[in-house]
């Protein structure tokens, strides 16, 4: 059959197509924007660090020279870890004994080209060596979690979220750390009644958010020990595993220039630590550190039978943080203390001292859902304005720069409907009607709160008439730095808290000394070395 043009396509208009195709590809190179990155700047091309520049460098083919490979590997973009499944993640390239300098052919390491399509925090060194495992239960999960999928979830190559059932929101995916407990407990135990009444409203398409209780603060006892487990499972070879709530903030640049300090393969079990009875424990909601040893330990003990003494103990205990710290010191990995780094209470409620200022912050615990886009902003921010492209993501914040962010900027000499928290002393003559001060004033006998109102001097007693007596009795207090009125209350403080807006029908001011907050702060010096510490 002969050979014909389609309709319409004569040999002129197919001459002048050719042409066209042919003059774009010898002009590629004026029509195309050339891109002017570092091969290894993973600084922000446009606003925020988190969205990193285009790279000079596509595949592994355009790491050809040891210089290169060396630079790679003194900016952490070298990963040991190749079975880790994110999508996200390239595979790692084949590998043969003999070579040990060309980045191809390094044994059991690869080089990790920047991928424009990533966010820049996602790749910073370390980043892939890290699991996080976020504790949710499923009647929270649309209250509390989103926040977290919009924030963290960008940063953590290998995330884990786990739940009372496996459901997925949006492309996240959510595990059911209850699924593998002993059926003894899991279809008898009590406490499992939550759990199939959840499973059943999901399975009827039902809003499982109404169930909830403390029924499920008694169910999520149970998902500590397991969840640790399953995340182990998925991802043996990671160095670091680190739990948190999902009403706790990880600060992800903080907690990995922390693990670039320590050794994996030493045995760590590390948070904020608490005791229950004979028992220390990393308190759970604070987030706790465990290194692949430590899992590994935990692993070896792990045998059917000590399974089940878990679950027998787990049935009675509080709390499963508490039921971790007794695992763990079965493995023989005692718990320790990285207090303040891992931190109880949000920006609004901590009290600012010197035992804070030079110590970076990794984790904030009970942060509603505006204090963790507030904290994802402060830590953008600070990114942008510390970046150093030579070692990106290499200076800390410290609880001096939160402090200046959020706390400094928003006092004042008086702030109307706001509770700062003040109650290092309260001044209140009692009464019947007494509304609660929410400090250690509440729990006292009639007797007692009368001996301490007598005990008053004129000052302090009419401190209580007023916002500006308050102020006075604060200020003839030389350590008083803010103070809180209320009508027929006055309550001074000796550290510095920010607090929270109140409902204007419960008359509540609060001030600070602003000349005394200035001296602390100077006082505490520039922090010129921040103090990673674990006990």
């Amino acid at each position: 059959m002969p050979f014909t043009l389609p309709r319409g396509l004569g040999p002129l208009r197919l001459l002048i197509v050719f042409c066209l195709v042919a003059s774009v590809f010898f002009f590629r190179s004026y029509l195309l924007p050339a891109s002017d990155a570092s091969h290894f700047n993973l600084a922000p091309a446009a606003n925020s660090w988190w969205h990193g520049p285009n790279s000079g460098y596509s595949d592994l083919s355009d790491v050809d020279t040891e210089q290169d490979y060396a630079q790679a590997e003194d900016l952490g973009l070298i990963s040991e870890i190749t079975d880790f499944e994110d999508p996200a993640v390239p595979s790692p390239a084949s590998s043969t004994p003999e070579a040990t300098h060309k980045p191809a052919a390094a044994p059991g390491l690869f080089y990790k080209p920047f991928d424009a399509s990533m966010p820049a925090c996602r790749q910073l060194p370390g980043a892939d060596k890290v699991v996080i495992i976020v504790k949710t239960g499923a009647t929270e999960v649309f209250a509390r979690l989103p926040e977290q999928l919009i924030t963290l979830a960008e940063c953590v190559p290998n995330l884990m979220i786990f739940s009372d059932m496996e459901q997925d929101l949006g492309h996240f995916h959510l595990y059911d750390a209850l699924d593998e407990i002993g059926e003894e407990y899991r279809k008898h135990h009590e406490d499992f009644e939550f759990y199939h009444n959840i499973h059943r409203a999901h399975a009827m398409h039902g809003d499982v958010s109404v169930l909830g209780s403390e029924k499920g603060w008694n169910l999520d006892k149970w998902k500590n020990i397991p969840m640790l487990h399953k995340a182990y499972t998925k991802y043996p070879n990671a160095d670091w595993y680190m739990t948190i709530d999902a009403d706790t903030y990880l600060g992800w640049t903080n907690l990995l220039l922390l693990l670039s300090q320590l050794n994996p393969e030493e045995p760590l079990y590390s948070g904020c630590v608490y005791w229950h009875g004979p028992t220390q424990f990393a308190q759970g909601g604070t987030g706790y550190l465990l290194s692949r040893k430590a899992v590994e330990n935990l692993e070896a003990i792990r045998t059917p039978e000590k399974i089940v003494e878990w679950e027998k103990e787990t049935s009675t205990i509080c709390c499963g943080d508490v039921m971790l710290g007794v695992a763990m010191g079965q493995a023989g990995v005692p718990v320790r203390g990285a207090w303040p780094m891992f931190q109880v209470d949000p920006p609004c409620a901590l009290s600012w001292t010197d035992r804070y200022w030079c110590t970076p912050a990794i984790t904030w615990h009970h942060v509603h859902t505006y204090d963790i886009q507030d904290l994802w902003e402060f830590e953008k921010t600070w990114i942008n304005q510390t970046w150093n492209d030579d070692k990106p993501g290499s200076v800390p914040y410290l609880y001096k720069d939160a402090f200046e962010y959020f706390v400094q900027p928003n006092i004042a000499q008086k702030k109307s409907d706001w509770n700062n928290y003040s109650g290092d002393k309260t001044f209140t003559e009692p009464s019947e009607d007494h509304v609660k001060e929410d400090n250690d004033w509440d729990w006292k006998n009639d007797d007692e709160k009368q001996q301490l109102w007598d005990d008053l001097n004129e000052i302090q007693k009419q401190s209580t008439e007023s916002f500006e007596a308050c102020q006075t009795a604060c200020m003839d207090d030389g350590g008083c730095l803010q103070f809180a009125w209320h009508p027929g209350t006055c309550k001074l403080n000796y550290s510095v808290r920010m607090g929270h807006a109140i409902e204007p029908k419960e008359e509540y001011s609060s001030g600070w000394i602003l000349e005394r907050v200035e001296a602390f702060k100077q006082g505490q010096g520039t922090c010129e070395q921040a103090r990673f510490e674990i006990d």
